[in-house]
């Protein structure tokens, strides 16, 4: 068996550690030199530049939330890059992601804690045969102490923080010099009384309780109207529900149109059991208990009992009859 490590490098400003980043590169050189395996990076700066970048500037001037990451592993790294893999005679894509791949489906990691299932719930059904994940059966420390132990000079490096492309953090610079205008508008409150003015829908996320105006209360930004470019917010309650539909599903399991499993809105959120609903491409949700800042343009995945992804798709609207 012959193993090759690619490694994809996307030209950026890095200012501490990222995904991605040139720093990684470096280490995966010096591994693969390290276990006499063939290396070879693949620059991939114009298919992330006009897919992830563009997308995201995109989902942000119609007034979302975007993931990225969830489209990245889609789009680039099991996208193009794992097509240019397998073209250069590749038989598998190995990855160090947590998760696992067992008879043709995605399982969470064992460590829950690290479990990356959510981010690689993109991938299309028919590329999961010719993904390896080794780590999803490890805890991170215990790939730690594997690395340490054969001498991997990264077995203690720190783990990979915020959007690889913006590591400063500071989203709303990173669309200014992309052209987005920011519009002043109306924050108003769920009885309609107005209470001062947004800086720009693009700078606020559904859930969010700093606004920028002292009202003597705790107000969180409930929903975002892009129409009349006007921000609506409201105590912490309003900001749960318990309904919404999902767009753009990618099934990786065999369901019926209507079916149960529990749902995954953000990374860091806990799962809650839910009800599906599938017609016209969307799907349809409702949860046994309300969910916290529902968000149009985040990614919602539905699990099996068994911990296994049914489908994800991207959260449409809070809501529905």
């Amino acid at each position: 068996m012959k193993t090759v490590f690619d490694e994809i490098y996307l030209t950026k400003k890095i200012t501490h550690k990222v995904c991605c980043s040139p720093s990684d590169t470096y280490d995966a050189k010096k591994i693969a030199a390290k276990f006499g395996v063939d290396f070879k990076v693949v620059h991939l700066e114009d298919d992330f530049r006009e897919t992830v970048i563009n997308y995201f500037i995109n989902e942000y001037k119609r007034g979302k939330t975007p993931n990225p990451c969830f489209f990245c592993n889609d789009w680039i790294k099991f996208g193009v890059l794992m097509e240019k893999m397998l073209e250069d005679g590749m038989d598998y894509v190995a990855s160090g992601h947590y998760a696992i791949i067992r008879n043709g489906k995605l399982y969470k990691a064992k460590s829950y804690e690290k479990d990356q299932s959510y981010f690689l719930a993109s991938i299309k059904k028919d590329k999961l045969e010719k993904i390896i994940l080794p780590n999803g059966e490890y805890t991170k420390q215990q790939i730690r102490e594997i690395a340490e132990k054969i001498g991997i000079h990264v077995h203690n490096k720190v783990d990979s923080q915020d959007l690889c492309f913006i590591p400063d953090g500071d989203i709303s610079e990173f669309l200014r010099e992309h052209n987005m205008e920011f519009k002043e508008g109306l924050i108003i409150d769920t009885e309609g009384n107005i209470i001062g003015t947004h800086k720009g829908l693009a700078n606020y996320t559904i859930g969010q309780r700093k606004i920028g105006v002292a009202t003597g209360r705790r107000l969180y930004v409930i929903k975002k109207d892009f129409k009349n470019n006007i921000l609506i917010v409201g105590n912490k309650d309003s900001a749960f529900s318990t309904k919404f539909t999902v767009l753009k599903p990618n099934f990786l399991q065999n369901v019926s149109k209507d079916f149960e499993g529990y749902v995954k809105v953000r990374k860091k959120f806990k799962e809650v059991r839910c009800k599906v609903h599938f017609e016209n491409e969307r799907l349809y949700i409702e949860t046994q208990e309300p969910i916290f800042a529902i968000t149009p343009g985040q990614i919602a995945v539905i699990y099996d009992f068994d911990d296994s992804v049914i489908v994800s798709g991207i959260i449409e609207e809070e809501g529905w009859n």
